[in-house]
């Protein structure tokens, strides 16, 4: 019986060492793949901020100075990345928060120089924004709370605040003057949902984003941002009005 006994204990004792080695070896396997999902979140982020602030004007060598300084990210950057795809692939890593913090320290950085930011800026942001599974409202928010405006350079450069209707007025906050208006602006036919206010806007927006005419003519460049900036009013007035 006592050979029994010591048999079961050393047969115990080795399972129980062998589970020991096993969720050891689970844990340590695991720890370089969190390591790598951090570190390729925090690659895509570097990269789209880069991408942001090319968009701004900013040389090679500045965007990467704000990125490391400005969001204190020292990962790798790949230049020239779509900004809407890029976008989806962080949202698809990264927390809630992470994609919310991305915007707005996209938006912090763009605003450095102060004053109204490009429009070619502006749309990198819009991009971002809904590869980050976010609508405008998110980002009238953050012009709200930051006080920017973007140049309207069909306009002689102006900004916003100086045309018809203002730009100025918080974009998420209920206004339905001017419906029929907005509406009309994105070809919307019948009773208008949020859904088709999106649909319609991303249908419009891809024949007129001011990317696609960047090489063009002076005359069809300032037409094309004109029309942009018309689509993006109408598209963040409708809205603040459709929430549901």
């Amino acid at each position: 019986m006592e050979l029994i006994a010591v048999l079961v204990m050393m047969i115990v004792g080795g399972g129980v060492a062998i589970f020991v080695l096993i969720a050891f070896a689970i844990a340590k396997s695991e720890k370089p793949r969190e390591h790598a999902a951090a570190t390729n979140r925090h690659e895509i982020a570097a990269s789209i901020l880069f991408q942001v602030m090319i968009a701004g004007g900013s040389t090679t060598d500045d965007a990467l100075r704000q990125v490391r300084r400005g969001a204190g990210l020292a990962a790798r950057v790949t230049p020239g990345v779509d900004l809407s795809s890029w976008g989806a692939s962080f949202a698809q890593v990264a927390s809630s928060a992470e994609r919310e913090q991305l915007l707005e320290t996209a938006v912090q950085l763009a605003i450095e120089r102060k004053g109204p930011i490009p429009l070619r800026q502006y749309a990198a942001l819009l991009d971002l924004s809904f590869g980050l599974g976010f609508h405008t409202d998110a980002l009238a928010r953050l012009r709200e709370k930051y006080g920017f405006e973007y140049v309207d350079h069909a306009k002689d450069a102006r900004p916003l605040e100086a045309d018809r209707g203002g730009g100025a007025t918080p974009l998420f906050v209920r206004d339905e003057s001017g419906t029929v208006e907005w509406l009309h602006v994105l070809q919307i036919e019948g009773a208008p949902t949020r859904q088709v206010i999106i649909a319609a806007y991303r249908r419009l927006v891809v024949q007129h984003h001011p990317d696609r005419f960047h090489d063009a003519p002076d005359e069809q460049r300032r037409s094309e941002a004109a029309r942009f900036i018309e689509l993006t009013r109408a598209y963040e007035h409708l809205l603040a009005i459709y929430r549901d």
